[in-house]
């Protein structure tokens, strides 16, 4: 006999927003010991401070190709696999605070590391940033588009941001070049 299809979906609960200036200043009083940091503690600042700043999925990071720019920029070559299948590149200018910069965190040192890993290493960054952290991955996504919101960004731009819709993804491959850089640049002001 079947179940009623009511009884066995799950149960939606509304979870608490993560606050992103909590991992970005954990993030920044890191900076300074950059240097005594083995290759892990460097490599979980850098995919933690990406994902704040670019809302990329963990997944595309990984897969992601890093490569800089002769401007001290870089740029992630990205295969996204989600609806259309398409290659995006995202560039990273750097932002006015350099110890939450992508750009800073990923520059000396390049270790590949496997996708299980990755998720450890951004969950062990989001617990030493907040002690009561049980949040997931994402929440880091959803922080990032609630503050650009908060911000005064509007609906258009932040969808272009995360590539929520559809058209987003043509425009970010297509004409966004320097889109981002203002929604970035805000995100920096977490005091």
């Amino acid at each position: 006999m079947k179940k009623p299809q009511y009884a066995t979906r799950k149960k939606r609960k509304e979870e608490p927003i993560y606050k992103l200036g909590i991992l970005l200043r954990y993030i920044q009083s890191k900076f300074g010991y950059i240097e005594q940091f083995g290759e892990q503690k460097h490599g979980d600042c850098a995919i933690s401070s990406i994902m704040a700043f670019t809302t990329l999925r963990l997944t595309e990071i990984y897969r992601a190709k890093a490569t800089g720019n002769e401007n001290g920029s870089r740029q992630l070559d990205i295969a996204v696999w989600k609806r259309d299948d398409y290659n995006l590149t995202v560039p990273f200018r750097p932002v006015s605070l350099k110890q939450i910069c992508p750009t800073k965190w990923r520059e000396s040192r390049q270790k590949i590391v496997s996708y299980e890993y990755l998720s450890k290493a951004v969950h062990m960054i989001m617990k030493g940033a907040d002690d009561q952290a049980k949040n997931s991955v994402t929440s880091i996504r959803k922080s990032s588009s609630t503050k650009s919101i908060d911000q005064g960004a509007s609906q258009q731009e932040v969808d272009r941001a995360s590539r929520h819709k559809e058209g987003a993804g043509t425009v970010a491959v297509s004409y966004d070049v320097y889109f981002n850089d203002r929604l970035r640049e805000g995100l920096t002001n977490f005091e």
